[in-house]
């Protein structure tokens, strides 16, 4: 039973424990999980600024980042992912990955770097086939990582992360392809890492050899922008010598079908761009862990206490609207019978015109009649084929006979009607692929874990649009309970957040969208940080501090709690400052940029 509220309603007698199935954490912040879509440089720098606020935040004299243990990311996202694991690996702060991923985002002219490559005939002497994809992942070996994905077994300086998984997908079987690395690639339970999937798999040997910029490129390889990637073709190069031996790949897979190589990788974006079911499947693997890794995880209901999806995608699509009807210039109005007619118009005069040509002697006369009758001749070539466009074509195609007879009825539709029926048909497919199939994807993904109660009160979803005001007056409408601090984040976190979430979904940064000390570039990274505070601290108002919960966190011990109010405050220390001025953070770490 519930109030008008919506909060759950209990007898006198009754605790609200008792009538819940979901519980707090046994020991909040110990053990993290975070996940970065993707969403072009958009998401890269709204990331950014989510691991930059982690790392400023202590519990228990460890920052929040340094406790994350599971790493998940799609699409651009692999870009903060990236760049953060190598840096840290090779003994480097997140200072240095900070400065390396703004330089490249506000630095790298990618696009035309990459268009440039492509273009340049001494560049694909190798291999590679001589792709868009390929040439951007050229450009991220030499402008943005360098490193293989080998970094990561190299037992030289141990990490925080435990479970990391870089995701794209694979179109031999549909199905999400992980360049994952955890840290056993085999438990005692005898679950496998799967550099992949289950069906098809990498060998750890071969996979080492992968460079990161490869698998940017696979992760990020959006449809409509980019072509597929192919495992192994595309990922060989000369120094490789375990991706150059075919013997090294599995030729079935566990169910008898034959693995079909090479396999075409896309971003993985396209089945699950929260990079949510990773996570899911790290955390079950982290269960098992021996004894000389459980201090990596924690031994209750789930293996992390708190998950945080930072996600930028947007929360709704715009309706799809019929197409206008546009006129055509000209030629409009007329439709395939009528091209056909001109079309034997302009033959007979065409014809006509170079016989007549030889009734004169005037030289001007005699070319000005094969000019025209020439020309004539070739516009009645090019209308008569245009004319059999829907017919003549749709034979090359294969469509039966049958079908193509009833084709006959659209030469006689106007042009101006096929082009708006042709228009329609492009903006729904687009639509289909971008945003409906998108999203259904993402609720499946979501369900895992919105849909485990356990999972309920582990729960941060670190929206990029929280905090622009249409989310702002539903969120007031959903939540009573928020303090009014939260409620009410001010025009300044308004207008920020308005700037980022305005941002498209593309791989670079214009010059007019870097002037200012107010860029779209810093108002992302700003947004990932203020955005970060404001639901670390709506966490404690909906879960570790509300009523409901009173009689678990009376359970935690004296020095949690002071803990758990150390951090509460700072955060509330932090949200006031953002109120007054959104940018303070991100221009103490640009500051530290210059400096450095």
């Amino acid at each position: 039973m519930e109030t008008d509220s919506g909060e759950p309603s209990f007898t006198p007698n009754e605790s609200p424990s008792q009538k819940r199935k979901d519980k707090l954490p046994k020991q909040p912040f110990h053990h993290i999980a975070i996940s970065l879509s993707g969403g072009g440089f958009r998401a890269t720098a709204f990331h950014l600024g989510l691991i930059c606020y982690l790392s400023a935040k202590k519990y228990e004299g460890i920052s929040l980042l340094d406790r994350v243990r599971i790493l998940s990311t799609a699409s651009a996202g692999t870009f903060t992912g990236v760049k953060y694991v190598t840096t840290i690996k090779k003994g480097g702060t997140i200072k240095d990955c900070y400065n390396s991923l703004y330089s490249f985002m506000s630095e790298c002219d990618l696009v035309s770097e990459a268009l440039k490559y492509l273009s340049d005939d001494n560049n694909w002497k190798e291999s590679k086939q001589r792709t868009l994809i390929n040439a951007f992942a050229a450009i991220y070996y030499k402008k943005f990582e360098s490193e293989t994905f080998g970094l990561l077994w190299k037992k030289n300086r141990p990490i925080h992360l435990k479970e990391i998984s870089f995701n794209a997908t694979e179109f031999n079987f549909a199905l999400p392809f992980r360049f994952q690395k955890t840290e056993r690639s085999q438990l005692k339970s005898g679950s496998h890492e799967f550099i992949g999937n289950k069906k098809i798999h990498i060998p750890v040997s071969m996979a080492k050899e992968i460079r990161f910029s490869d698998i940017i490129a696979a992760s990020c390889c959006f449809p409509f922008g980019f072509e597929p990637i192919n495992f192994p073709d595309d990922f060989i190069y000369e120094e490789a010598v375990k991706l150059k031996d075919p013997s090294l790949l599995p030729k079935n897979v566990y169910d008898g079908d034959i693995i079909n190589y090479p396999i075409g990788l896309m971003d993985g974006a396209i089945d699950d761009n929260q990079g949510v079911d990773s996570v899911v499947v790290a955390e079950e693997r982290m269960k098992q862990y021996p004894e000389d890794l459980k201090e990596f995880r924690s031994h209750d209901e789930k293996a992390v206490d708190l998950y945080i999806i930072s996600d930028v995608s947007r929360p709704n699509m715009q309706s799809y609207t019929n197409s206008a009807t546009d006129k055509i210039p000209v030629v409009g109005e007329w439709h395939f019978k009528s091209l056909k007619h001109f079309g034997i118009i302009c033959t007979i005069l065409g014809l006509s015109a170079i016989p007549l040509a030889f009734l004169f002697t005037n030289k001007a006369v005699i070319i000005a009649f094969s000019v025209l009758g020439t020309l004539q001749c070739l516009i009645a070539f090019f209308l008569l084929i245009i004319a059999q466009s829907f017919t003549g074509l749709t034979r090359k195609l294969g469509v039966p006979e049958f079908v193509v007879k009833r084709l006959l009825h659209f030469n006689e539709l106007k042009l101006t009607t096929l082009y708006t029926m042709f228009i329609s048909r492009k903006k729904s497919a687009m639509k289909l692929v971008s945003d409906v199939f998108i999203k259904q994807m993402k609720w499946f993904s979501f369900e895992r874990v919105y849909g485990d109660v356990a999972w309920k009160p582990r729960l941060i979803m670190n929206s990029a649009f929280e905090l622009t005001e249409a989310e702002i007056i539903k969120r007031k409408k959903k939540y009573s309970f928020l303090s009014r601090e939260l409620s009410d984040p001010g025009e300044e976190i308004i207008s920020a957040a308005t700037i980022a979430s305005n941002v498209n979904t593309e791989l670079w940064f214009t010059p007019e969208d870097l002037s200012g000390d107010k860029n779209k570039l810093n108002s992302l990274i700003a947004s990932g940080q203020f955005t970060t505070c404001f639901n670390l601290l709506k966490y404690f108002e909906k879960f570790i501090k509300h009523k409901r919960y009173k009689d678990e966190y009376d359970q935690y011990s004296e020095e949690t709690k002071k803990a758990l109010d150390q951090l509460h405050r700072s955060l509330k220390e932090d949200w006031k400052k953002f109120k007054k001025d959104p940018y303070w953070l991100a221009n103490e770490w640009n500051r530290k940029e210059t400096k450095q």
